[in-house]
């Protein structure tokens, strides 16, 4: 998840898949947010911008998981917050996972075919069954 609308549907797609599945399935939800170069560091005091960085980002994750456990009370979340690229973290996480969920924008070249570059990384390399959401938007005809 990246606090976008996307990958908030796609965390909640997750939870009733998981929910639904009455297994005792716990939900990993995985925030990937690579630290910022050294160079845009530098001139910073040690830590400070890391630790904020960080933080911040462990809000980001807090927020989109927050009302999971109103809506499923017997879902075990797990809140993760990994510094590697987003692909890689979630190709690393789909190694031992039963499903991966995944929003997708839909950025680049033609819209990456209809997929975000993350998800279309992810895709490249699957290991378990993967899910990706993508919100509908209905266009305003005038």
């Amino acid at each position: 998840m990246d606090g976008s609308e996307e990958s908030t549907q796609a965390v909640a797609f997750a939870a009733a898949e998981a929910e639904a599945d009455r297994e005792g399935q716990e939900l990993a939800v995985l925030h990937a947010c690579p630290i910022p170069g050294a160079w845009l560091q530098k001139g910073l005091p040690k830590g400070s911008f890391v630790e904020q960085f960080m933080e911040e980002e462990q809000v980001v994750l807090a927020e989109t998981v927050a009302g999971l456990a109103g809506r499923y009370p017997d879902l075990v979340v797990h809140k993760v917050l990994a510094t590697d690229p987003p692909a890689q973290a979630l190709a690393e996480a789909a190694s031992t996972a039963k499903l991966l969920v995944l929003g997708s924008r839909g950025r680049g070249g033609l819209k990456r075919l209809l997929l975000g570059s993350t998800a279309h990384a992810v895709l490249a390399q699957l290991a378990c069954p993967t899910i990706i959401t993508r919100i509908r938007r209905v266009k305003n005809s005038k």
